[in-house]
Protein backbone atom coordinates (compact mmCIF):
# COMPACT_ATOMS: atom_id res chain seq x y z
CA UNK A 1 0.00 0.00 0.00
CA UNK A 2 2.88 2.37 0.96
CA UNK A 3 4.43 1.64 -2.82
CA UNK A 4 1.00 2.28 -4.51
CA UNK A 5 0.62 5.38 -2.27
CA UNK A 6 4.01 6.76 -3.44
CA UNK A 7 3.35 6.54 -6.89
CA UNK A 8 -0.31 7.82 -6.54
CA UNK A 9 -0.57 10.07 -3.97
CA UNK A 10 0.67 13.54 -5.64
CA UNK A 11 0.58 15.67 -2.80
CA UNK A 12 2.68 13.83 -0.74
CA UNK A 13 4.30 11.73 -3.66
CA UNK A 14 7.59 9.35 -2.19
CA UNK A 15 6.68 10.82 1.19
CA UNK A 16 4.85 8.32 2.62
CA UNK A 17 6.92 6.41 4.51
CA UNK A 18 4.53 3.39 6.55
CA UNK A 19 1.15 2.72 6.64
CA UNK A 20 -1.03 0.63 9.78
CA UNK A 21 -4.04 -1.02 9.44
CA UNK A 22 -5.29 -2.00 12.61
CA UNK A 23 -5.75 -5.51 13.15
CA UNK A 24 -9.59 -5.24 14.53
CA UNK A 25 -12.41 -4.39 12.87
CA UNK A 26 -14.22 -3.37 16.00
CA UNK A 27 -11.70 -0.72 16.56
CA UNK A 28 -10.80 -0.01 12.85
CA UNK A 29 -7.82 2.40 12.66
CA UNK A 30 -5.74 3.98 9.50
CA UNK A 31 -2.59 5.68 9.86
CA UNK A 32 -0.28 7.25 7.03
CA UNK A 33 3.49 8.33 8.14
CA UNK A 34 5.40 10.67 6.44
CA UNK A 35 9.02 9.87 5.80
CA UNK A 36 10.00 12.93 8.40
CA UNK A 37 8.49 10.89 11.06
CA UNK A 38 5.24 12.55 11.62
CA UNK A 39 1.62 10.99 11.22
CA UNK A 40 -0.34 12.50 7.84
CA UNK A 41 -3.93 12.88 9.43
CA UNK A 42 -6.18 11.82 6.74
CA UNK A 43 -8.21 14.72 7.70
CA UNK A 44 -5.91 16.86 6.23
CA UNK A 45 -5.87 15.21 2.91
CA UNK A 46 -7.57 16.69 -0.04
CA UNK A 47 -10.45 15.85 -1.59
CA UNK A 48 -8.56 14.31 -4.97
CA UNK A 49 -5.87 12.74 -2.51
CA UNK A 50 -8.95 10.94 -0.28
CA UNK A 51 -10.48 9.67 -3.36
CA UNK A 52 -7.09 8.25 -4.40
CA UNK A 53 -6.22 6.84 -0.77
CA UNK A 54 -9.77 5.12 -0.87
CA UNK A 55 -8.86 3.49 -4.17
CA UNK A 56 -5.06 2.34 -3.39
CA UNK A 57 -7.04 1.00 0.23
CA UNK A 58 -9.92 -0.82 -2.01
CA UNK A 59 -7.01 -2.15 -4.04
CA UNK A 60 -5.32 -3.96 -1.15
CA UNK A 61 -8.18 -4.78 0.52
CA UNK A 62 -8.71 -6.69 -3.01
CA UNK A 63 -5.54 -8.26 -3.06
CA UNK A 64 -5.53 -9.49 0.64
CA UNK A 65 -8.56 -12.13 -0.34
CA UNK A 66 -8.91 -15.29 -2.14
CA UNK A 67 -11.71 -13.97 -4.45
CA UNK A 68 -11.11 -12.38 -7.33
CA UNK A 69 -14.02 -10.30 -8.02
CA UNK A 70 -13.99 -7.65 -10.97
CA UNK A 71 -14.26 -4.09 -9.79
CA UNK A 72 -16.65 -1.30 -10.93
CA UNK A 73 -15.64 2.15 -10.42
CA UNK A 74 -18.26 5.39 -11.01
CA UNK A 75 -17.59 9.12 -11.20
CA UNK A 76 -13.68 7.94 -11.45
CA UNK A 77 -11.91 11.23 -11.65
CA UNK A 78 -14.27 13.09 -9.09
CA UNK A 79 -12.01 15.86 -8.35
CA UNK A 80 -8.85 15.10 -9.51
CA UNK A 81 -5.74 17.37 -11.11
CA UNK A 82 -4.33 16.63 -13.97
CA UNK A 83 -1.30 14.79 -12.18
CA UNK A 84 -3.67 12.59 -10.18
CA UNK A 85 -5.15 11.87 -13.14
CA UNK A 86 -1.89 10.81 -15.48
CA UNK A 87 -0.94 8.73 -12.31
CA UNK A 88 -4.60 6.54 -12.41
CA UNK A 89 -4.50 5.97 -15.65
CA UNK A 90 -0.56 4.87 -15.84
CA UNK A 91 -0.17 3.20 -12.66
CA UNK A 92 -3.39 2.42 -11.39
CA UNK A 93 -6.16 0.93 -13.17
CA UNK A 94 -4.14 -0.88 -15.95
CA UNK A 95 -2.94 -3.15 -12.78
CA UNK A 96 -6.09 -2.86 -10.77
CA UNK A 97 -7.73 -6.32 -11.48
CA UNK A 98 -8.64 -8.96 -14.24
CA UNK A 99 -11.88 -7.56 -14.85
CA UNK A 100 -12.62 -3.23 -14.39
CA UNK A 101 -15.35 -1.71 -15.20
CA UNK A 102 -15.07 1.77 -15.24
CA UNK A 103 -18.30 4.19 -15.60
CA UNK A 104 -17.21 7.73 -16.99
CA UNK A 105 -18.50 10.80 -19.18
CA UNK A 106 -16.01 12.30 -22.23
CA UNK A 107 -14.45 14.83 -19.44
CA UNK A 108 -13.55 12.15 -16.47
CA UNK A 109 -11.59 9.78 -19.61
CA UNK A 110 -10.90 12.18 -21.67
CA UNK A 111 -10.74 10.95 -25.59
CA UNK A 112 -7.86 13.03 -26.58
CA UNK A 113 -5.58 11.75 -24.23
CA UNK A 114 -6.83 9.24 -21.40
CA UNK A 115 -8.26 6.85 -23.36
CA UNK A 116 -4.93 6.45 -25.71
CA UNK A 117 -3.08 5.56 -22.57
CA UNK A 118 -5.85 3.12 -21.79
CA UNK A 119 -6.69 1.17 -24.52
CA UNK A 120 -4.19 -1.33 -24.74
CA UNK A 121 -6.11 -2.71 -21.56
CA UNK A 122 -9.55 -2.73 -22.62
CA UNK A 123 -11.73 -5.23 -24.23
CA UNK A 124 -14.90 -3.08 -24.75
CA UNK A 125 -16.25 -0.12 -25.09
CA UNK A 126 -19.81 1.42 -24.77
CA UNK A 127 -21.75 4.27 -25.08
CA UNK A 128 -24.95 5.08 -23.19
CA UNK A 129 -27.69 7.82 -24.51
CA UNK A 130 -29.67 8.78 -22.29
CA UNK A 131 -33.31 9.51 -23.79
CA UNK A 132 -34.94 11.97 -21.29
CA UNK A 133 -38.21 12.42 -23.41
CA UNK A 134 -38.80 8.71 -24.45
CA UNK A 135 -37.18 7.67 -20.75
CA UNK A 136 -35.03 5.36 -22.19
CA UNK A 137 -31.64 4.80 -22.69
CA UNK A 138 -29.57 3.13 -25.66
CA UNK A 139 -26.70 1.09 -26.08
CA UNK A 140 -23.88 1.97 -28.55
CA UNK A 141 -20.72 0.22 -29.18
CA UNK A 142 -17.56 2.44 -29.01
CA UNK A 143 -15.97 4.70 -26.44
CA UNK A 144 -18.13 8.23 -27.66
CA UNK A 145 -17.69 7.77 -31.00
CA UNK A 146 -14.21 5.97 -30.97
CA UNK A 147 -13.80 2.29 -32.25
CA UNK A 148 -11.63 0.08 -30.30
CA UNK A 149 -8.29 -0.72 -32.10
CA UNK A 150 -7.26 -4.33 -31.89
Amino acid sequence: MQQQLNKLLISYKSHVAKVELSDSIEQFNIKLYHTAGNEISLNQLNAASKQIFIQVLLKVLRNLGDYNPPVMIDTVMGVLDNESRDALMEEYFPQLAEQTILLCTTSEIRTDSDYIKLEPFISKTYTLHRNVEAQNTTVEDGYFGLTLNQ
